[in-house]
């Protein structure tokens, strides 16, 4: 039987979302974009935030007026941890949480024989494997390794432990098999995705992080292995000097700070402080003086004052970080957080929000002013008019024209121009 199938989700999912319609291709489905109507949509829910989960249900019901004909698959984190989220959506036809979402082709298939509305949500905590689901090309340059899942840390603002469960690991061998057969079919660069990716292995309990990225740098034809987000207490002078020795890992490492106030961060239970993540940064770029250290911060948490807010925003500029994301603090039902006092106006959040942007902007303009007149690799992913974007190993974005088809190639840029958050220049050769 075939049928065409739309996956939605936010980008903190987008991986899963990939992986998921991965599984309806290889079933015979087609895939079809946003303005064509698909006889199944998935629905991959987030649920980091309220308005994360607001969104999942408009895409819900969006889904079931575009086609009301079809058949509508709800799976992921609001998924499992909402408890009315199916009840309130009778458009939902499937609903699923996190564990069984590998197993959604069959769900819709049983759906298709019964017509009866299928709810499954099991307990994360009784579920002590590792959810295997194939990885999935983003875009045609790079493809996204899944190799762990779940969060022991219970930061206070965070859902993630409820919605994931405890850490667990993929098998070793299975991760860098996966790896190899990405490379195999064309693949220039991995990126190693996971919630808590620096706890990589602590439950399998005969390898780490380090221990994967040794691997992945074995393989023949693996140009770049890029980590995804960890946590500073991973930055150790062990470790760092086994990262060292993985030739092909970028030198782009995304540390989640979440506050620069020593205050702040013991009310989010994150477990350091501002000197011992300083310490960690100090280290990246001593070891690795190429290197680009970015980072989130979340402003206006409750009982944030506004010399807690100075003292975060002071230490963010002194980090001189090449990229800030930041967010104002954005309440979670079924956190800590949420029955904490002090809490703080929307606009109050929203405007410390828009100060840290603009104090932080500077060293990333800086990041970008350096490049100028470097000779830099950089692997191409799209076109538009004749000019290709892509990125270097660092994640700078950088622009050239050229005059035939360089994406998913990675070829030497001479910068030439820095232009705010992003760079462009002319291309001299392929690869450095």
């Amino acid at each position: 039987m075939t049928f065409s199938v739309h996956t939605l989700g936010c980008k903190v999912n987008q991986y899963e979302s990939n992986a998921v319609s991965g599984i309806f291709i290889e079933n015979g489905a087609s895939i079809v974009s946003d303005n064509e109507k698909a006889d199944v949509y998935i629905i991959n829910t987030c649920a980091v935030t309220e308005e994360s989960v607001r969104k999942s249900r408009q895409m819900i019901r969006r889904a079931k007026r575009k086609n009301p004909d079809s058949i509508v698959a709800v799976c992921g984190c609001a998924s499992q941890t909402e408890p009315d989220f199916a009840k309130l959506l009778p458009e939902a036809d499937i609903v699923l949480g996190n564990k069984d979402k590998t197993k959604i082709y069959e769900y819709v298939m049983q759906f298709l024989q019964t017509h009866e509305r299928i709810i499954n949500i099991p307990e994360m905590d009784k579920e002590k494997c590792f959810e295997k689901m194939n990885s999935e090309r983003i875009g045609t340059t790079r493809a996204a390794l899944k190799v762990q899942d779940g969060c022991n840390n219970f930061c206070s603002y965070c859902i993630i432990p409820f919605a994931r469960g405890r850490i667990r690991s993929r098998d070793l061998d299975e991760s860098v098999a996966e790896a190899e057969s990405l490379v195999a079919g064309g693949c220039s660069e991995i990126v190693l995705a996971g919630i808590h990716l620096d706890n990589y292995g602590k439950d399998l309990g005969n390898c780490d992080l380090c221990d994967l990225l040794e691997r992945l740098g074995k393989i023949d034809g693996l140009e770049r292995v890029r980590l995804g987000s960890f946590e500073p207490v991973f930055i150790t002078e062990k470790n760092v000097e086994r990262m060292k020795g993985v030739k092909n890992l970028c030198h782009h490492f995304h540390l989640s700070l979440q506050s620069g106030c020593e205050k702040t961060l013991k009310a989010m239970n994150r477990h350091y402080t501002p000197d011992e993540f300083a310490a960690a940064v100090a280290l990246l770029r001593k070891t690795f003086p190429d290197c680009a250290v970015t980072t989130d911060i979340i402003t206006g948490f409750p009982g944030e004052t506004e010399e807690d807010f100075l003292e975060s925003m002071d230490f963010a500029v002194k980090m001189k970080f090449e990229k800030v994301h930041v967010f104002p603090y954005s309440e979670r039902r079924g956190t800590r957080a949420s029955q904490m006092d002090g809490k703080l106006p929307k606009d109050v959040k929203e405007e410390r929000c828009r100060r840290m942007i603009n104090a932080c902007r500077g060293s990333e303009e800086d990041f970008y002013k350096r490049l100028v007149g470097k000779e830099i690799s950089v692997l191409f992913e799209t076109e538009k008019d004749g000019v290709y974007t892509g990125h270097s190993p660092e994640y700078a974005e950088i622009s050239a024209p050229c005059g035939f088809d360089i994406r998913n190639l990675i070829y030497t840029v001479k910068v030439t121009q820095a232009l705010g958050d992003k760079a462009v220049g002319e291309v001299i050769s392929d690869k450095l």
